[in-house]
């Protein structure tokens, strides 16, 4: 989902890390370091220094280790200016409600590796949610689904994965060696079942449900 430049270097999504723990908010940001996919641009315990990055430091994400919910992430939302925000928590399955109606766009436990910590800073830098699959099966389902005609089949699933990664449907029609008319019958399916209108919205409540798994 990256962008790759001319020169075939990888354009990694600028990560602010944040955690007033400093032991913890050095091993975040060692974290985001190790991705890829992932550039630190900063990482700061302060939330007022938090808020001064976020007002002038364009399109980031905010990685923010909290440690209680209620406590400390009100704060770290108010001093985001807006930017997109990954939480990381203890208690990821009870809060991740809580977290996103507060302005969270992915909720994962303190315990995510590099890899996951990228994926979903990928996927708030692009507007979607996300969250691991068991935290997901933790919400209650979406009206969409309850609605659905059938489920997703595994083909439909898989391209739904793929659309996730950002592939676009010729990179998908050359990965799965089919066309890309089928490919664009099976999103067709997958939107209808999913009661969305987009590829994006397809995503979300497929990251939402745990359907597309980081």
């Amino acid at each position: 989902m990256s962008v790759r430049l001319r020169d075939n270097r990888i354009a990694r999504i600028a990560v602010v890390a944040y955690c007033r723990d400093a032991a913890a908010l050095i091993a975040l940001a060692d974290l985001v370091r190790r991705s890829e996919h992932t550039q630190l641009q900063e990482a700061t315990g302060s939330l007022e220094r938090l808020a001064g990055i976020a007002l002038h430091a364009g399109r980031v994400v905010i990685v923010a280790r909290v440690a209680e919910i209620d406590e400390e992430l009100p704060g770290v939302i108010a001093h985001c200016e807006g930017l997109p925000l990954v939480v990381l928590t203890p208690h990821a399955r009870t809060a991740a409600p809580q977290a996103l109606r507060a302005g969270a766009r992915a909720v994962l436990g303190t315990g995510a590796d590099a890899a996951q910590i990228a994926a979903a800073a990928i996927c708030v830098f692009h507007g979607l949610l996300a969250m691991p699959a068991d935290v997901a099966q933790s919400l209650d389902p979406p009206a969409a689904l309850a609605a659905a005609p059938e489920p997703l089949t595994p083909r439909e699933l898989e391209i739904l994965s793929l659309l996730a990664g950002g592939d676009s449907n010729k990179t998908i029609a050359a990965r799965l060696s089919i066309s890309v008319h089928t490919v664009k019958f099976h999103i067709s399916s997958i939107l209808a079942k999913l009661g969305v209108a987009s590829r994006t919205e397809a995503v979300a409540l497929g990251l939402r449900l745990g359907i597309v798994l980081l």
